[in-house]
């Protein structure tokens, strides 16, 4: 076995798809081409002929345990060329009704090289002889110790990594990208179209992910919200024993502590739903995100098709029926793909908005909550004044105002990032209906 890699540049994605049994009925240029093989020694043939055993024979089970219930999967794998060579890719696989679509990238994030360590460790054991679904089990073990509930989380956390990745190193690199003068208007126009679509998707990832950044300030500010109420409880009870030490004078000031107590535990009561919500919110923007994600990884893997066609009429200067056909043939299973993701898209940003609307609303009824603790606080201020209340009382109150101005200042940084959140949705669902309408016109 080769110790050589058969280099691919980051900008370049495989394709391949086969029947439901593994075996290859098509591929782009870029998969015959690292491959090493010809293309029609490819065809027909089962998939794993590129299998290189440095890949677990768990990462291939784990695989197929996806694929056959009709789950989509990514994985890292290391495949070997028909020489020997060996490369790298981080590869996701879709069910299709009449087989599997599989669809590669360079790994470059940094779950690859933690990947290649468990994998070289996962092979010298079923070297020894460790069962596949033992080696599945380990797999899931070391990835909860690195901080994944399972291998689906990391699989989704994977991709993202390495779509945020492959974009850093391609921003930073001058690319060569696949570009041809042949004009041939049917080809042409679609080209136009799917390489606008994949502007967009790439647009619509970077909001997705400034939507998953936004979620972490929510959950401070939540966190923030009850820890506030936790100190005016505290307070607002020593206020109470305050003012019963005034007996009758003190009744009235009694009765505003109280009052402040119980606005105080409206607002905790809110805030742990709030809490709740978040949690929904945070998962719903994950799925989201990765469902970008993967619309992304599809649309531009049918642009580069489109691009490799048109290279290649470029070069024998014809668009014949049979190169239109296995251009289509290989479109038509990544349009599907696309179509599917898009709605599931359109779906969860529908669910966020919704999610953000409601928040926004109780944020705002907790606003006027906390209107209620600054007018409480005004008569407290009157009924000291009126019993002469020494220093003590005074403190506490003052502690009071500084901690329901510290409530409005949260819940105003709330309603912002709420209200940021429901422009990010909408621009996200237009972002999707403008991909929506090209591809009807690339039918």
């Amino acid at each position: 076995m080769s110790k050589q890699e058969a280099d691919f540049s980051y900008h370049e994605l495989f394709f391949s798809k086969t029947n439901r049994k593994g075996i290859i009925q098509s591929g782009n240029t870029v998969f015959v081409r690292v491959s090493e093989y010809e293309r029609e020694d490819l065809l027909n043939r089962p998939h794993n002929i590129i299998r290189h055993p440095d890949t677990p024979r768990a990462v291939f089970k784990l695989f197929w345990n996806y694929l056959d219930a009709n789950k989509p999967i990514a994985a890292y794998v290391k495949n070997k060329s028909k020489t020997g060579r060996y490369y790298w890719v981080f590869a996701m696989a879709f069910p299709l009704e009449d087989g599997f679509l599989s669809i590669r990238l360079k790994p470059s994030s940094k779950y690859f090289p933690i990947v290649q360590a468990l994998y070289q460790d996962l092979t010298a054991q079923e070297t020894m002889g460790l069962p596949l679904d033992e080696g599945i089990t380990l797999i899931e073990e070391r990835l909860r110790t690195l901080g994944f509930a399972d291998y689906s989380d990391f699989m989704c956390r994977a991709l993202l990594e390495e779509m945020s990745s492959r974009d850093h190193l391609l921003q930073s690199a001058e690319i060569t990208e696949i570009k041809s003068q042949f004009q041939i208007e049917a080809l042409e126009k679609f080209i136009h179209d799917s390489t606008m679509n994949t502007q967009a998707a790439r647009l619509t990832f970077s909001k997705a992910y400034q939507l998953f950044e936004q979620t972490a300030p929510l959950f401070k500010d939540c966190e923030e919200i009850l820890e506030t109420c936790h100190k005016v409880k505290f307070v607002t009870l020593n206020l109470m024993v305050a003012a019963s030490r005034l007996k009758e004078e003190g009744k009235p000031l009694g009765a505003v502590a109280a009052n402040l107590q119980e606005l105080t535990s409206q607002i905790a009561i809110s805030s742990g739903h709030f809490e709740d919500v978040f949690k929904n919110y945070s998962k719903s923007v994950f799925e989201m995100f990765v469902a970008v994600a993967i619309s992304r990884f599809q649309i531009e893997m049918m642009n580069q098709l489109a691009e490799e066609t048109s290279l290649a009429c470029q070069k024998k200067e014809d668009f014949d029926a049979e190169t239109e056909r296995s251009f289509q043939l290989n479109c038509e299973p990544i349009r599907y793909l696309i179509n599917k993701n898009i709605q599931s898209v359109g779906e969860i940003s529908e669910k966020l908005n919704h999610i953000s609307k409601s928040l926004l609303s109780s944020i705002q009824t907790l606003n006027k909550v906390t209107s209620g603790m600054g007018v409480l606080h005004v008569v407290g201020k009157i009924e000291m004044a009126r019993v002469g209340a020494g220093e003590s009382l005074s403190s506490r109150l003052s502690e009071m105002d500084t901690l329901n101005s510290l409530f409005k200042q949260t819940l105003g940084n709330l309603e912002r990032e709420c209200k940021l959140n429901i422009k990010t949705c909408e621009d996200l669902s237009d972002k999707e209906d403008e991909i929506k309408s090209r591809l009807l016109k690339m039918s």
